[in-house]
């Protein structure tokens, strides 16, 4: 593990020290706990932005879609 040092505001730490007491860990813990949440979190919403990306991606110029015979094709080109 690395060793860092980080700040929390007073209100914050009380509430963090509590629940470490209530969960018999340690406050370090917890932070690891919420930081592994965050970054689980970036990736779910980086994989949200290409599916919504993929939306509306499939018609002509002049509207026209043909998504129900090449939906394959068109997710393929967005994701890859």
């Amino acid at each position: 593990m690395i060793r860092t040092q980080i700040q929390f505001e007073q209100l914050q730490y009380e509430r963090l020290k509590a629940l470490a007491a209530r969960r018999d860990t340690s406050i370090a813990q917890i932070v690891r706990e919420g930081v592994e949440h965050v970054l689980a979190s970036e990736h779910s919403d980086t994989e949200w932005e290409r599916f919504l990306g993929a939306a509306g991606c499939c018609h002509s110029a002049d509207g026209a879609t043909n998504v129900s015979a090449r939906h394959d094709e068109y997710l393929a080109d967005v994701f890859g």
